[in-house]
């Protein structure tokens, strides 16, 4: 008997929405149709911890799986000022635990496409790439450790000027190139 094909995989990590807010979920403030069949059609997850309410810890911890202080990151990332000033790291630290290279080593191909926020930009300059946790594929913002041209033309996370306008297109051809449509692909898009 052939084994099982291994599942496609996509993350998805969102600042600033509740549990509520998505319609599979009940919300109904703004529609959501996209992600209403994609979990339709894939698996809903019902229950969820977050370890920190904010950016950086919260993206350290589902990468890692580790409450993020252990890795020195207790508030957003920001300037290495800032960060001193938090008594925080300025990027996590690339021998960190990493869900891309844990599903890396079960033979799936890994992305990483949208905001990072943890390493990189502002005067944060040695922020390890995404390569080093274990990422084939990436496209981040302008707060990440190589920020795309298309998305990130400015020194800020969004900017008139970009390349691909991500609040009109949400669907942008970079992506789309990329998710896999039946192969063993994950896509962690944080």
């Amino acid at each position: 008997m052939p084994a099982p094909a291994k599942p496609n995989i996509l993350f998805i990590l969102s600042d600033d929405m509740g549990y509520g807010d998505i319609g599979c979920y009940g919300g109904q403030f703004a529609p959501t149709p996209n992600l209403d069949r994609l979990a339709r059609e894939g698996i809903r997850f019902t229950q969820y911890y977050s370890p920190s309410p904010i950016c950086s810890p919260s993206r350290a911890g589902a990468t890692t799986g580790m409450f993020p202080a252990r890795w020195n990151l207790t508030s957003f990332l920001q300037t290495r000022a800032g960060n001193r000033a938090c008594e925080q790291a300025d990027f996590l630290d690339p021998v960190a635990p990493s869900l891309a290279r844990t599903l890396k080593a079960a033979g799936y191909a890994t992305g990483h496409f949208g905001k990072w926020h943890m390493g990189g930009g502002r005067d944060v300059t040695n922020a390890p790439p995404f390569a080093a946790y274990g990422f084939d594929e990436h496209a981040g913002t302008w707060e990440s450790p190589e920020p795309h041209p298309d998305i990130t033309a400015t020194n800020w996370i969004w900017s008139p000027q970009d390349k691909v306008k991500r609040w009109t297109a949400p669907h942008s051809s970079w992506i789309r190139r990329w998710i896999f449509c039946g192969g063993t692909g994950a896509s962690l898009a944080m």
